[in-house]
């Protein structure tokens, strides 16, 4: 009930420009003024990175989110985990909220929550359920509606319940230049510099490298490797 005041007290909701009157967020959360958090989003122990956003009604909970990554509607991230190896799963035995009827019951478990980590330029879709601990690559697609129950790789386009890998963004060279130039960590002037790139469709390796050219030592490292 605390943090539900702390929130809706919060002057992030007025100094921040795209966060909802509505949006609600915990103490252990944290996002910056270029954070986007829709109507009736929830999050819980939530690190949200620059220009990425949470939409209308998703709850997110204990998760790390990169930067430009974009969270539809209606989406869960982290539902909670209980043990499965004791008597008993249920949450009265290792936590005093929200039962508190019994404190005696109660030992609580160690790190039972678990991490999930959204990359960079990462698209979750609409009504989409991601499990506790899994790691989404840089660049990935989710399909709205998928149920995704393992690691995503980088630039993977996934879709199902559970999801699997339907095809990759991009071929292979291009996903390695990509991973290996991390536009996504970039000044806003540098990206402004390059912004002619961001409006090509398909930019194969040609494209990207002369937007960012690979530097001498670059160069004199491959040939070293081939000799």
């Amino acid at each position: 009930m605390l943090d539900y005041i702390r929130s809706i007290l919060s002057p992030k909701h007025f100094i921040y420009r795209y966060i909802s009157l509505f949006a609600f967020w915990d103490k252990r959360t944290k996002f910056s003024k270029t954070t986007a958090l829709g109507k009736f989003s929830r999050c819980f122990n939530v690190v949200i990175g620059n220009y990425s956003s949470i939409r209308d009604r998703s709850r997110v909970m204990n998760c790390v989110i990169g930067n430009y990554s974009v969270i539809a509607k209606d989406c869960e991230i982290g539902l909670g985990v209980h043990p499965t190896h004791y008597l008993s799963c249920h949450s009265i035995f290792y936590k005093n909220s929200p039962w508190g009827f019994h404190p005696e019951w109660v030992k609580p478990i160690d790190n039972i929550d678990k991490i999930t980590h959204v990359g960079h330029d990462v698209w979750i879709g609409a009504k989409s359920i991601i499990m506790d601990g899994v790691s989404i690559g840089n660049g990935a697609i989710i399909a709205a509606g998928s149920v995704v129950t393992k690691d995503v790789p980088p630039y993977a386009v996934m879709g199902g319940a559970p999801a699997k890998i339907i095809k990759y963004k991009f071929q292979q060279d291009v996903i390695n230049r990509l991973e290996e130039i991390q536009w996504w960590n970039l000044p806003d002037e540098e990206i402004t510099k390059r912004v002619e790139l961001f409006h090509i469709e398909n930019p194969t390796l040609d494209i990207i490298d002369h937007y960012f050219p690979i530097k001498k030592a670059d160069y004199n490292t491959e040939e070293k490797i081939s000799h």
